[in-house]
């Protein structure tokens, strides 16, 4: 059989001290055997460099300095791996026990795939579940309803970095979807249907605190990747979307049913 490929995996930090050595121990306590982790901090002052520096033995590499940014800097991190698979899991995030090794399973078992997520929690401060995240992949609803493959459990072969680039660092929220957008038009991605990670959503997260403008980038991404028929549905979704949540609370339920889940023809 063959063996584990090297997964590496970035984390950006600044000034996430609250929940950042729940992160790293989600890491290195993975028990995978092939695995480079890369902290890098944007110069936190909040504490967070003593704790990355507590487990810097079992870090790969870190630094603590100014940067352009979360994109930035997880590009700079993907610039130095060797890992065949790569991901990103962000300071305020963190792994559920086993998620490497069935990542590394679901690569093996789909030497085709380029991108392979699963389910991830949605958590509060304290780690209260707050509902999951994750559903199997449908270019229509990814593009036109709904993010239905959560950053945190999302892993990528190098293989489509080099077809597809980096993140784009002009983007401040929804680089994640962009990216996973370009990935997905080379070849279908592989959803395993297990909890991967948990997200935790607290009042000082950029896409809970900035709403208004996390919706109006994750729309100009949209109209990126809509080609044909797709481009004025998704020139229309901003009106749509006013009308929708003027509806009564049936109405929307009945209207929820009818969005775009079925497979594409």
């Amino acid at each position: 059989m063959s063996p584990d490929p090297l997964i590496t995996i970035v984390t950006p930090s600044f000034n996430q001290g609250e929940y950042l050595e729940r992160t790293i121990r989600s890491v290195i306590d993975q028990g995978y055997p092939r695995l480079e982790y890369i902290v890098l901090d944007g110069g936190s002052t909040d504490g967070s460099v003593d704790v990355i520096a507590r487990y810097a033995p079992q870090l790969s590499y870190w630094r603590s300095a100014s940067d352009g940014g979360q994109a930035e800097a997880i590009n700079e991190g993907w610039a130095m791996a060797r890992g065949d698979i790569l991901a990103w899991l962000n300071s305020d995030d963190y792994l559920l026990p086993g998620a490497l090794s069935a990542v590394s399973e679901a690569f093996r078992r789909h030497p085709q795939a380029l991108l392979v997520y699963g389910v991830t929690y949605r958590v509060d401060a304290d780690g209260g579940y707050l509902g999951s995240v994750g559903t199997p992949y449908r270019w229509r609803t990814l593009l036109l309803s709904r993010q239905l493959i959560p950053q945190p459990s999302a892993f990528v072969r190098r293989a489509a970095l080099d077809q597809v680039g980096g993140l784009d660092d002009s983007l401040h929220y929804s680089m994640d979807y962009d990216f996973f957008l370009r990935v997905v038009q080379l070849a279908p991605p592989v959803m395993i249907p297990r909890p991967l990670a948990a997200a935790t959503i607290h009042p000082a997260a950029k896409t809970t605190r900035d709403r208004d403008p996390a919706k109006k980038e994750t729309h100009q991404v949209r109209l990126r990747h809509a080609r044909g028929l797709y481009g004025p549905l998704v020139r229309m979704q901003p009106l749509l979307s006013r009308g929708f949540h003027q509806l009564p609370k049936g109405v929307r339920r009945i209207v929820n049913r009818a969005r775009p889940h079925a497979p594409d023809a």
